[in-house]
């Protein structure tokens, strides 16, 4: 059961997120800090958390509406969240086989929560009269008594039926009672008196649990074993109960600790020590020195004489750290890596339980050198994003994968009248919103700029989109991409290219690709005179058109582009409501308005699936571009 949307509405700050789309692996929420990220987290968290926390309508109700919608007696119609889910084969059958063929319409459920309620409520369409005809299908009946049932709508009419069946003066009333029996059996498989409360008693069970990972879930370097005896069951929501998780993957429990076998439990603490420290060590990667280590501490009193009584049994983690020579306590490490080695414990735990779940994590790594967020995204995309959905929230750039831009959702507060609402729509928030994204990007083209070999030059963001969209999907069909070893680099506009070959031109290989006719392309000819870029390493447009003047944009077929155009701005244009040109953009201007360019590309960028719909002569075009450009490397 895989987890596609979920929306968020009168919780906290969030009067209505919106449909927030999940991805099928990993998803980002990214926002200024009281935007709302860990609110969406926090009630997605309730739909079926592991720990079985509920909403609260005085916590988290939002609280300028509370009295108003008290008083209006509408919290009660509140859906804090409600979350949709795809089945999977496995589902699929298995409602089949209890309710027969087509008796569940479609493959998705919802399920949501309201305030003040202890269980979910699911939204799943059903065919009640369609389940009815299958249970009669699966039984030996005549047309005689299959006639009572032709109006029964849903499984409940059939008891009724059967009784009234059983009742009536039949002068085959006995061959009648046997297949009242025949139907009665198979309804009592059924555990449900509808088709919809058969396939909810079938899921309900199989709905993923929402694991909660936060910054007060980190373990402590000194654990009074006592007050976790105490403590409740849950998982991950607080440093006790990520203990508690420590605990039980050594086998062992707060009260087994307090006994006198110490080795024993000793030797169980060292083997999770060793396992844990050797799967920290395949993503940490600042320090591989360290060894976390557990021993157990207790304090002993004088209760009577030559009598001594054990008062308090502690759990120390230590850390060893081979290259100082040096141990301390676990809670003096760095709390990146304390936060690191803690979910890894959490998780861990939770993962040997093999239950469907969902990891949420919130503000992971935000400690962590910028080198070791990446080796927290690793961890993310190899560790957990394999087994499980993930959905994380964060505010650092280092946290933002840009070459997975598609999994980002932008959390922005609107205030009291809108609240926090969600979008993938990096142009309809705020700078500040969106600022993580950006230096995101930035630390892209610099890594780009000063790691890459080979660089290409292109005038702006839609440039970069088209080729690198285009390259992966010629790839696709074996056909001749963008070689790999190329660093994209938007400038901004032609007119930067020459500042830009003229800053790094001289130590590194610089391509540049400029649309034909414009000023910059001409400019840069100063570029080749100074011996700063060679002539064949500037490619035009023109060059793959064969037109005077042309931008990347003519590369695609008129109606190719005409479909990303329209789809970015609600239009309807076809080619013969433009005029006549070389330049696709030209012609749509004068007809249109001006318009950003990079709105058709992130249309591309959005739905990749169009990239099925391009025309071949599209493909041919781009694809003897790349050949130029791939040409043109030392």
């Amino acid at each position: 059961m895989q987890l596609t949307r979920i929306r968020v509405q009168r919780f906290r700050n969030i009067i209505d997120s919106g449909d927030v789309a999940v991805d099928e692996n990993v998803t980002c929420l990214v926002g200024m800090n009281e935007s709302g990220k860990t609110a969406i987290l926090s009630a997605l968290h309730r739909l079926n958390p592991v720990d079985g926390e509920d909403f609260d309508e005085q916590r988290d109700y939002p609280r300028w509406l509370l009295s108003k919608d008290r008083r209006e007696e509408t919290i009660g119609n509140a859906v804090p969240i409600a979350a949709t889910f795809v089945l999977d084969q496995s589902h699929l059958d298995l409602v089949e086989a209890a309710l027969g063929p087509g008796a569940l319409l479609g493959s998705e459920v919802t399920v949501s929560r309201r305030y003040n309620e202890s269980t979910p409520h699911w939204t799943v369409q059903t065919d009640g009269r369609l389940a009815v005809e299958n249970l009669l299908g699966r039984t030996a009946i005549r047309k005689k008594t299959l006639e009572p049932f032709k109006d029964a709508k849903d499984l409940d009419a059939i008891e009724p039926i059967c009784v009234k069946l059983a009742d009536a003066d039949d002068p085959q009333a006995e061959k009648t009672a046997g297949e009242i029996a025949g139907i009665r059996a198979e309804l009592a498989k059924l555990n449900g008196t509808t088709a919809w409360r058969v396939v909810v008693n079938l899921l309900k069970d199989r709905l993923p649990k929402f694991f909660y990972f936060s910054d007060y879930s980190s373990l402590e370097g000194r654990i009074d074993v006592a007050a976790l005896g105490t403590a409740d069951e849950r998982v991950g929501s607080s440093a006790d109960q990520t203990a508690r998780a420590l605990l039980r993957l050594a086998s062992t429990t707060p009260e087994a600790l307090a006994h006198d076998d110490y080795e024993d439990r000793k030797a169980e603490l060292e083997a999770v020590g060793h396992e844990l420290t050797s799967q920290v060590f395949e993503y940490w990667k600042q320090n591989t020195n360290l060894r976390v280590q557990f021993d157990i501490d207790r304090q002993i009193e004088n209760t009577a004489p030559h009598q001594q009584t054990i008062v308090h049994t502690f759990l120390d983690i230590r850390v060893e750290d081979s290259r100082h020579a040096f141990t301390n306590n676990f809670a003096q490490r760095s709390s990146g890596f304390r936060w690191f080695f803690s979910f890894l414990a959490a998780f861990t735990e939770f993962e040997t339980r093999k239950e469907p779940v969902v990891v949420l994590l919130d503000e992971p790594g935000l400690t962590l050198h910028a080198r070791a967020q990446g080796d927290l995204l690793r961890f993310i995309n190899e560790r957990l994003a394999t087994s499980v959905q993930v959905v994380y929230t964060t505010h650092s750039p280092f946290l933002v994968e840009t070459d997975k831009i598609d999994r980002v959702r932008i959390v922005e507060d609107g205030g009291p009248k809108t609240g926090a609402t969600v979008t993938q729509e990096a142009l309809e928030v705020g700078e500040s919103s969106v600022f993580p994204l950006q230096a995101a990007l930035g630390y892209d083209i610099a890594q780009h700029l000063f790691i890459g070999k080979d660089n290409l030059l292109v005038e702006g963001p839609s440039d970069f989109v088209f080729l690198d969209l285009l390259s992966r999907a010629l790839a696709d069909r074996e056909r001749t991409p963008l070689d790999p070893r190329w660093r994209i680099m938007p400038t901004g506009g032609a007119a930067n290219i020459p500042a830009f070959v003229s800053l790094m031109g001289q130590n590194l290989d610089v391509t540049v690709l400029v649309d034909s006719g414009t000023e910059g392309a001409e400019r840069l000819g100063k570029a080749v005179d100074a011996a700063r870029l060679r002539r064949d390493r500037i490619v035009q447009v023109n060059e793959i058109t064969g037109t005077k003047h042309s931008d990347i944009e003519d590369l695609f077929e008129v109606d190719d582009y005409l479909a990303l155009f329209n789809k970015a701005f609600g239009t309807s244009f076809t080619a013969v409501d433009l005029g006549h040109g070389d330049r696709i953009v030209k012609r749509l201007t004068d007809a249109h308005g001006a318009f950003d360019h990079y709105k058709p590309a992130d249309v591309l960028l959005r739905n990749p699936d169009l990239l099925d719909t391009l025309n071949d002569a599209s493909l041919a075009r781009f694809e003897k571009l790349f050949e130029r450009i791939n040409s043109t490397a030392s």
